[in-house]
């Protein structure tokens, strides 16, 4: 049989690396959804409405805060890890541009699928896989995913 001698770094995507891809195409179906009502109004006056409704209230204020410094910590890391794999500059840089232009839960997904594939074509200390009773809460994190991201489809701004 062709390929069955394959291993796991002749792949062009492992099963973790298609789940990350998966989660970054929710993001971006689940974000624009509500994005494209926003740019309607234009680039600058679609981005002051949108930011001035994530401080809307108690509760938006508190997710912006929250995603925003989970933001910084996750440029923070992703930088200093991309660099630690050798994942070219452009790349890190062209992550970041599309967290902040795109959605962060579209790029930082992408970005973990690259990293998950630089680890295992050029091992870096190997990739790590969750195990066991991890995967209950991975499916328990995508299942409020996909029903927010059904949430936002349903319900365009």
């Amino acid at each position: 049989e062709p390929g069955r001698h394959m291993n796991d770094s002749s792949r062009s995507f492992a099963p973790m690396e298609w789940i990350f891809i998966g989660l970054g195409v929710l993001g971006l179906a689940g974000t624009w959804a509500q994005a494209f009502g926003y740019l309607g109004d234009g680039f600058v006056a679609g981005n002051v409405a949108f930011w001035r409704e994530t401080v809307a209230t108690p509760a938006s204020t508190f997710i912006t805060v929250d995603l925003l410094v989970l933001a910084a910590a996750l440029f923070l890391w992703m930088f200093a890890e991309g660099r630690r794999l050798g994942i070219a500059p452009a790349w890190l840089w062209g992550y970041f541009l599309a967290s902040t232009l795109i959605g962060i839960s579209f790029a930082v997904p992408v970005f973990l699928a690259h990293r998950h594939r630089r680890i295992r074509r050029h091992g870096h200390g190997g990739t790590g896989a969750p195990a066991g009773a991890d995967w209950i809460a991975i499916a328990i994190a995508i299942l409020i995913a996909v029903g927010m991201v059904a949430y936002s489809l349903g319900r365009p701004h």
